[in-house]
C-alpha cells in the first residue's frame, strides 16, 4: 500500500509484529479478556451510565452490555493490528500502551 509516497507492506509488518512481539500480543489479548469481563460485571452491578469509555458506553446502550463490550474490545484489537501494520517501528509502543490502558481499566473496574 502506498501512503504519502511511501510503500508500506501492511501484511508483512503485521506478520513481523506478531513474530517479534508475540509476548506483547499475548499479554494484550489477556488484558482485553480481563477488561471485558470486569467491565461487564461492573456494568451489571453499577449500571452502564458509570462506564468512563464513551464508545463502550454507547455500544452497551445500543447493543446490550455483553455484545457492546465485546464489539468495543474487538475494535481495540483491530486498531492495534492496523497501527502495527502501518508502522512496525512503533508496534511495540502501541501494544504496550494498549496493554497499560487495559490494566488501568481492569484496576478501575475492580475498585
Amino acid at each position: 500500500m502506498k501512503i504519502l509516497d511511501e510503500d508500506i507492506a501492511l501484511l508483512d509488518n503485521l506478520k513481523k509484529s506478531f513474530c517479534r512481539y508475540w509476548f506483547l500480543w499475548l499479554v494484550l489479548l489477556v488484558t482485553i479478556v480481563l477488561d471485558s469481563v470486569t467491565t461487564v460485571v461492573f456494568m451489571q452491578d453499577d449500571g452502564i451510565s458509570f462506564e468512563a469509555n464513551l464508545l463502550i458506553r454507547w455500544l452497551a446502550l445500543t447493543l446490550g452490555i455483553i455484545p457492546g463490550v465485546v464489539f468495543g474490545k474487538a475494535l481495540q484489537l483491530v486498531a492495534a493490528m492496523a497501527f502495527s501494520a502501518l508502522s512496525l517501528k512503533h508496534s511495540r509502543a502501541i501494544l504496550m500502551l494498549l496493554t497499560a490502558l487495559n490494566l488501568f481499566a481492569i484496576y478501575y473496574n475492580l475498585r
